[in-house]
């Protein structure tokens, strides 16, 4: 039987299908810390409701410290209240870049912000809004200085002490210690880590006169960036999509100046099918516990996130239900404003709360979720599989009968021949509400030498999976 039209095939594999054929879409796992448990859990990730909308498109960063919050949606700056409201601040260029955001605090109470390869200032106090520095692609700030990177020219720009409306021309530092042109920027514990095309150099305020800052000596990192915005800070590390001069296409961490690979052979398949990887925009947030680290491709309609807590990556995606398959997860950009998490869609000008109480996508639909496990398997013989049951929170559907989600389904599907081929759904109920005694399970699973039970639910409703209990009888030629 060819694959079934409703089955959503996985692309977290290796090139071999039945060397690891797997996926968690849309679920997050948790290992449950308990001195006598090992198991691992998997959750809902979180849904989104919309929280403020622009007349301009798309968002291009968003942004928030002390109290206040700030977004680019299209060519204007805008801050956004708590309650939604959005004020124009100023027009800035645009370009296909995300836009960068720093202050450099009370000192100088200014915001720095860079958009189509121009930085731009907003007065925090009087509320001036002004252009003065050209050429340049991204920003930060450290030791009371702003700091930007002029790709073009491989040259780092630094205004004056506590005031972005001075750049001095002496206020540069050209790249001198590679050959390979640096692409981004990065502040990170009050050190600019400068990333090129096959390496990566560390520059730090050195007290000298007239400019302040040199390169840390004796270091070169040999990873270089194979996508500018894919680079953030997160806990104790660097994250970013790497390439060297030995190849590309991994994810690496740092801490301090040691790297470590955090990318799996399965995910390295996947970012090396896609055709562009340059445009991948990363975001990173902490919520209950959890570290996780955001990386969009835009061009490949995907997205890929790492769980530094737990060292475990998943998907995250939108459905589309025309195509039947997955695309990329809307939310590109993220700030922590009024005690939410605040996230920008990549393509039209709202704001979303993100949370893990909401349990639908941008299109106010519930989140389609995916988990496919493991290839069952005994020794390449034939098993029969009786009965497959998932471990789930039963009993969660929602109060009102009209509403998607009252009697929330699980829908299965098997294959045999380890994800080759699939057979046609089969649906089962997790449960009205109350109804905690339900189980979703299903029998005559059918037989097959290499046998996968997938299962897929799209209700909104919080669907947590504890585990998988499969009856089977093994040893059949």
């Amino acid at each position: 039987m060819p694959p079934y039209p409703g089955f959503c095939g996985p692309t977290y594999q290796s090139q071999s299908r039945l060397a690891r054929f797997e996926r968690c879409m849309n679920f997050y796992p948790e290992r449950i810390e308990v001195s006598n448990r090992q198991q691992v859990v998997l959750y809902p990730t979180p849904g989104v409701t919309s929280f403020a909308t622009a007349t301009e498109a798309p968002c291009r960063g968003v942004f928030a410290q002390a109290g206040r919050c700030f977004t680019v949606m299209g060519e204007t700056l805008y801050e956004v209240s708590t309650n939604g409201v959005l004020t124009s601040l100023g027009t800035v260029t645009a370009d296909q870049n995300p836009a960068t955001f720093a202050t450099n605090g009370d000192g100088g109470s200014e915001l720095f912000v860079t958009s189509g390869d121009k930085g731009y200032l907003y007065n925090l106090t009087t509320g001036v809004f002004s252009n003065p520095v050209n050429d340049v692609t991204q920003g930060g700030m450290v030791d009371g200085y702003f700091v930007a990177l002029d790709q073009s020219t491989s040259t780092l720009k630094v205004s004056d002490l506590l005031d972005g409306t001075t750049w001095s021309g002496i206020g540069t530092l050209q790249r001198s210690a590679a050959s390979d042109p640096w692409q981004a920027l990065l502040v990170r514990d009050r050190k600019i880590l400068l990333f090129g095309t096959e390496t990566t150099e560390s520059i730090y305020n050195a007290g000298s006169n007239p400019f302040p800052f040199a390169p840390v000596p004796g270091v070169l990192i040999p990873y270089g960036i194979a996508a500018p915005f894919s680079a953030k800070s997160m806990g104790n590390s660097v994250l970013w999509l790497t390439q060297s001069k030995e190849g590309a296409r991994q994810v690496v961490a740092m801490s301090g100046y040691n790297v470590r690979r955090v990318s799996t052979h399965a995910v390295e398949y996947q970012l090396s099918q896609y055709t562009s990887v340059s445009d991948a925009v990363a975001y990173t947030y902490q919520d209950q516990g959890h570290q996780f680290y955001v990386l969009n491709f835009p061009s490949a309609g995907a997205t890929w996130v790492y769980d530094l807590a737990i060292g475990m990556w998943h998907e995250r995606g939108s459905y589309n239900s025309a195509e039947l398959k997955f695309g990329q997860w809307g939310p590109q950009y993220h700030c922590h404003f009024n005690n939410q998490h605040l996230v920008g869609d990549s393509t039209t000008g709202t704001l979303y709360t993100m949370s893990i109480d909401v349990y639908t996508d941008t299109n106010g639909n519930g989140l389609h979720r995916q988990r496919i496990p493991p290839t069952l398997r005994s020794d390449q013989d034939r098993v029969l599989v009786n009965r497959f049951q998932l471990h789930c929170d039963v009993g969660i559907g929602l109060p009102s009968a009209t509403a998607q989600g009252y009697d929330p389904q699980v829908m299965m599907q098997v294959s045999r021949d380890g994800g080759l081929t699939w057979g046609y759904e089969r649906w089962r109920s997790a449960g009205k509400i109350g109804e905690y005694l339900t189980r979703a399970q299903w029998w005559r699973c059918g037989s097959g030498r290499n046998v996968i039970c997938a299962v897929m639910m799209s209700d909104p409703v919080p669907w947590r999976i504890l585990d998988a209990i499969i009856d089977v009888q093994p040893g059949m030629h």
